[in-house]
């Protein structure tokens, strides 16, 4: 499908974005008379920018009253206000209010930016209400905290932003290593992770518990399962937008973990007391020194990492940081005598929000650089290589008119790939391309009335060497049918498009190389789009309930050229796809020290692709087969007790087998380089053969994690000492099958831990 097709879906989305830009301007024009006003809210202590802050404006002589809440940059406006005096309350939980009482003239734009303190006895006695949470959905996108993450029971001395994502449905993994995670029948490349808005390839460390995103260095997390506004562009799945914390800026402070799995020490504090400020990270992996002790065996798998980020606060109006991450995974998934794989990610990036006064934009700035490195084969002559890069410059601005929130930016990307495979490739030995992309995106959030708010949007950008166009419109919205938060329909339409893909040869479980190259089938890039559907529903005070359904229509994915033989090739087919399920969540919050989840998510994905050697092999050049993330059914439930001064963590899942490639016989392969072989004698070397993709299914899964955790105050710290185990009734879970060896591999036995925390106060 060209990428400019002249669609009447194109001309529909086109039409709509005009109306509403049109639409805001007369709002704006008929409202010019009327006041403003407009800030950022920051944390007081730490300068990070406070999400979800409530704003309220009362009119004095009227006593009409306004509310909104602050963004993930803690800005906020309030517009069409009758000039005269007003009331302004800003709060936020566990810190202390701020409030003024303010004149404003006609046309007077007032902007009001404040640092809320945190209040440190209602944050000893919080009760948290469940405003956020797992059911909190919004069209496919959900907001995780820092609360989120450290519920579930994780073999470090905190939580983890990968060991939450597995608990919810919709989310897959092949096993607990290897650092793969499918999203609503995406694939790992197709999903796109920011840090502070720089790309970062591969995130997820080689022991699945764990990714370079700790709870105690992310402020925020916004994960969008699919159905995603304009402003990102690039990938056809998901997309996890993190928000790295600033550190303290008032006092220096530090904290150390240790468990049988990893090792961390976190610093931070000011540089200029109020002004700037740095946080840095030092973790490593401790399961392989842990393993033989722990169980009796070996486990081959290493990890660690670094980060920094400093800050610099300027006038309560601005914000700006560096940061930059290192982070290095290398393991063996066959313990005995398999490859060695191995990645490592380098990130940096600056950004700067500024809210300059008296100015109705929002500039949010970004400049980035990531590169990826991912080998397999010996650790010092690997067979195979694939090397990505990417710099970025976003230019992402804010404004309203009237009160119509509009969203627009540019963009410039430069991709830089390469890949050399050897021994085992049957396609192209080694290339390199260098890709630049140019492009904007345009969306607006509409209020219409107050129960339904329409978000319609569009994302173009040109590649410069092949001059290939894109054009995706995309719309989201919400609608309150009785007028109030209890209850919201949620639904996104969109479509999205991929230039660039990694390729993974799928039969293979025991795999995580992954090659890195521009779609290469002409002008044709992957296509997706998303059509979801959502409803949520808050019953009392505590409990909440969510239900989801999506669909995904996929087209031009590239898959490996079939072959009998079990090999990686970048010899590439196209194939379509398609992808339809839901996701039902129930969430219990007390704000008493209870707190309870189950989710299930049901999934259906189907790729079709068409070869020519399908038809000498099976009788049909066609095959439709699920692919190897389709998992069918999938439970997961969360259970956390206070009990005194004990904290209890239970985390239950259970997932259907996984689809995989039947060995359809054997037989031996002769060399014929040195001459003819002696065929009396010589058997060859043995070969697999293999039947159609993905007939058969591995067994059921299912896993119980417990842990008991407890705070002690010292002195000058806290000590918080957690016990726990992995795989408590230990279940034995297969991970993969060598079919050459006919030899199980399975995921880890029962796993007790020790884990240690000391927190400077």
């Amino acid at each position: 499908m060209p990428a400019l097709k002249n669609t009447p879906m194109r001309k529909c989305y086109t039409v709509l974005c005009f109306l509403a830009f049109f639409y805001s301007i007369g709002v704006e024009i008929g409202n010019a008379q009327s006041a403003t006003i407009q800030g950022i809210i920051h944390d007081g202590s730490s300068g990070q920018p406070l999400e979800g802050a409530n704003v309220i404006l009362r009119e004095l002589e009227s006593e009409n009253v306004r509310g909104v809440a602050t963004d993930p940059n803690g800005f906020y406006h309030i517009s069409n206000i009758n000039p005269g005096k007003h009331y302004l309350r800003i709060s936020f939980v566990g810190y202390i209010p701020y409030s003024d009482t303010l004149s404003l003239g006609e046309g007077e734009r007032s902007t009001v930016s404040i640092e809320l303190e945190p209040d440190e006895e209602m944050l000893d006695e919080l009760v948290v209400a469940p405003t956020g949470g797992a059911t909190r959905l919004d069209a496919g996108r959900q907001q995780i905290s820092t609360t989120d993450l450290s519920r579930v029971p994780t073999p470090a001395g905190s939580g983890d932003l990968a060991s939450y994502l597995l608990t919810l449905p919709g989310v897959v993994a092949t096993g607990d290593r290897g650092g793969q995670l499918y999203i609503r029948g995406g694939t790992p490349s197709q999903n796109m992770v920011l840090i502070d808005g720089t790309l970062i390839y591969q995130p997820f460390h080689i022991l699945g518990f764990f990714s370079a995103f700790p709870e105690d260095l992310v402020s925020s997390t916004d994960f969008y399962a699919g159905g995603f506004g304009p402003k990102y562009t690039g990938r056809i799945s998901s997309v996890m937008d993190i928000k790295m914390r600033d550190g303290n800026s008032e006092e220096t402070k530090g904290s150390m973990a240790l468990s049988p799995f990893l090792g961390e020490i976190i610093v931070e504090g000011p540089l200029k007391k109020g002004r700037t400020s740095m946080i840095g990270s030092v973790r490593r992996s401790l399961i392989e020194d842990t393993s033989p002790t722990l169980l009796g065996e070996e486990q081959p798998l290493k990890f660690d990492s670094q980060y920094f980020k400093i800050s610099f606060f300027g006038k309560s109006n601005s914000r700006c940081s560096i940061m930059g991450m290192r982070t290095y995974d290398q393991g063996r998934l066959d313990y005995e005598e398999g490859d060695t794989f191995s990645w490592k990610n380098v990130v940096g990036g600056a950004e700067c929000v500024v809210l300059p006064e008296g100015s109705d934009l929002l500039f949010d700035i970004n400049a980035g650089f990531s590169y990826l490195s991912n080998e397999v084969g010996n650790i010092n002559e690997p067979e195979r290589y694939s090397n990505a890069s990417r710099f970025n410059l976003d230019l992402n601005l804010t404004r309203f008119l009237g009160n119509v929130r509009l969203n627009y930016g540019a963009f410039v990307h430069l991709n830089s790939l390469s890949y050399a495979l050897n021994q085992l490739a049957t396609g192209p030995q080694e290339n390199s391309e260098l890709r630049v992309e140019l492009g904007g995106y345009l969306g607006s959030t509409i209020p219409i009335g107050d129960r339904f708010q329409l978000s319609p949007g569009a994302s173009f950008y040109i590649d410069r060497e092949t001059y290939v166009t894109s054009f995706e419109p995309r719309i989201r919205g919400s609608w309150q049918p009785f007028g109030g938060e209890k209850e919201e329909l949620s639904f996104a339409v969109g479509l999205y498009r991929q230039p660039i893909a990694g390729i993974t040869d799928k039969r293979d479980a025991g795999s995580v190389f992954t090659a890195w190259m521009p779609v290469p089938v002409g002008e044709e890039r992957m296509e997706a789009v998303h059509a979801l559907l959502g409803w949520r529903q808050l019953f009392g005070e505590h409990v909440q309930f969510s239900v989801e359904g999506y669909h995904k229509r996929l087209q031009n994915l590239p898959v490996p050229v079939w072959s009998p033989e079990a090999q990686f090739t970048t010899d590439l087919a196209q194939a379509d796809g398609w992808v339809y399920g839901s996701d039902l969540r129930l969430e219990i919050n007390s704000g008493r020290g209870i707190y309870g989840f189950v989710g299930y998510g049901y999934s259906w994905t189907e790729y079709e692709t068409r070869q020519d050697h399908f038809e000498q092999w099976f009788g049909e050049s066609t095959q439709r087969y699920h692919p190897l993330h389709d998992r069918r059914h999938q439970v997961n439930a969360q259970l956390n007790i206070e009990i005194g001064e004990y904290t209890a963590g239970v985390r239950w899942q259970l997932g259907t087998g996984l689809p995989f490639t039947k060995p359809m016989g054997f037989d031996e392969q002769y060399s014929f380089e040195d001459g003819l072989p002696n065929v009396k004698d010589d058997f060859g070397n043995s070969r697999v053969i293999m039947g159609k993709p993905f007939q058969g299914r591995l067994p059921n899964y299912h896993r119980l994690d417990v842990s008991l955790k407890r705070s002690f105050e010292l002195p000058v710290a806290q000590l918080e000492i957690q016990l726990g185990a992995i795989n408590s009734y230990d279940q034995v879970n297969l991970f993969y099958y060598d079919v050459y060896k006919h030899q199980r591999f399975n995921q880890l036995p029962l796993v007790p831990y020790l884990s240690l925390k000391l927190e400077t106060k």
